[in-house]
């Protein structure tokens, strides 16, 4: 049967999180496993829409079972749900732009921020946001353009807030509560695995949101 913690998954659409389920389980121990990641991640999916469960295995009674129960004890909300069973490797409707393609995110102005972004703080800017110190967790940071972190990112992001599928997050240290790139959503890791020490940055690729060391990535583009 597998690993049923391993066997759940979150994947991140424009849509909303599309829930995995690899293998055939009990129901319940389905149920109690779901709510753990949900909770033990909670402010990352505070506010988060869901499309549907995802599974070879489950019919659809068992499907509107599962949905129901995280509706009442997580308080999380489905939408536009469907009970016909998905193939993985179904692509998602495209939406990214040509990686080639200009970013908008260069003609934008930039706002620098010389201090370190405390709990609680919010800033929202039409162009680019430079932040010069860290951005610690509990701040958030909305921009229509590119997000830089000189320091540690642990805050929420969303870079590309008006649609800008090319515009990107870096930072020295990017371990992001919520990282958000136009319409799509980075998952958290399962664990703490952002020990590096070296610069990353955040990007959409193929319909996803992809993080890479900055040097490796600049490399690329030369």
């Amino acid at each position: 049967m597998g690993n049923l913690h391993e066997s759940i998954e979150f994947k991140g659409t424009k849509n909303g999180f599309l829930i995995n389920i690899k293998g055939d389980f009990d129901i319940n121990a389905v149920k109690s496993e779901l709510i753990n990641k949900l909770n033990s991640n909670i402010e990352f999916f505070k506010g988060a829409k869901f499309i549907g469960i995802n599974s070879d295995n489950l019919d659809k009674k068992t499907t509107e079972e599962i949905i129901n129960h995280l509706k009442e004890k997580c308080a999380i909300e489905f939408v536009d749900i469907t009970h016909k069973k998905v193939s993985y490797t179904q692509k998602e409707e495209t939406v990214a732009k040509d990686e080639k393609e200009e970013s908008m995110s260069e003609d934008l102005p930039t706002k620098f921020v010389k201090t370190t972004i405390r709990s609680g703080s919010f800033i929202d800017y039409e162009g680019n946001i430079v932040v010069l110190g860290d951005v610690n967790p509990g701040a958030q940071l909305i921009a229509t353009g590119n997000i830089v972190v000189m320091g540690a990112l642990r805050g929420i992001a969303h870079a590309g807030a008006k649609g800008d599928n090319n515009a990107f997050v870096a930072a020295n240290k990017l371990s992001p509560i919520q990282l958000r790139i136009s319409d799509f959503i980075a998952i958290p890791p399962e664990e703490e695995t952002s020990l590096k020490t070296e610069p990353q940055i955040a990007f959409i690729s193929e319909n996803i949101i992809v993080i890479e060391s900055y040097q490796t990535r600049v490399k690329i583009m030369e």
